[in-house]
């Protein structure tokens, strides 16, 4: 009865071969568990560099909706209104949406002159990973996108970002790390969008606290 078990399984194994992971394979499989909302190919592009930075953000619908400013699917329409895109998106419970897969562009940099890269200065898209963070900046960093008096009317708890963020985001770091060993760990490489394009861009922002992704 044993010899028979065995060759069965042998036919199977010859029938319906295992596929066994590369190492390559391996290493760029993603243990963080995300879902996929994936935006119109039109808006992102093939990607032929190697992927050296990621790029942090954040965003809210706060001008339009200041009740509700975090809901998935008025971010993902806001995005395809301005034709803009990100690779992730995280939530205000920690939740991570990917947009735009990662062996694609995602339009999420736009123009600078960051000093710190190699690069032309407005091309950071081609090289980066971008990642969204559901949030509302400090008072003098959102004066220009809503009023003074529509922000001192926000709930505090909208205002800023939660840990279940933080966690998220350093797993989604120490993922991207691990599987993108061309990405250095460190804060030249690391950056906000306000390093990135500064006097243009104000996110994450001064209430975005470095320290919780291990940087000082």
């Amino acid at each position: 009865m044993k010899l028979k078990r065995v060759s069965i399984c042998l036919l199977i194994l010859l029938l319906f071969p295992i596929h066994l992971l590369s190492a390559q394979e391996i290493l760029m499989k993603s243990e963080v568990e995300v879902k996929r909302l994936h935006l119109p190919y039109s808006l992102s592009a093939p990607r032929n560099k190697e992927i050296t930075h990621i790029v942090i953000h954040s965003f809210s619908n706060v001008a339009i909706n200041p009740e509700h400013p975090y809901r998935i699917i008025d971010l993902y329409l806001l995005l395809m209104q301005y034709g803009v895109s990100t690779h992730y998106v995280i939530d205000r419970d920690g939740d991570i949406f990917q947009l735009v897969p990662e062996q694609r562009i995602a339009f999420h940099a736009g123009k600078s002159g960051f000093p710190y890269v190699p690069f032309f200065p407005h091309n950071m898209n081609d090289f980066s990973i971008g990642i969204e963070l559901m949030g509302i900046g400090a008072k003098g960093e959102m004066v220009p996108i809503i009023s003074a008096i529509v922000y001192d009317s926000l709930d505090s708890s909208l205002i800023g970002f939660t840990e279940k963020q933080y966690d998220a985001l350093t797993n989604l770091l120490e993922d991207l790390h691990r599987r993108y060993p061309t990405i250095p760990n460190n804060r030249l490489h690391v950056i906000g969008h306000e390093d990135y394009a500064p006097g243009r861009k104000m996110d994450p922002g001064s209430l975005f606290d470095w320290r919780k992704l291990g940087y000082e």
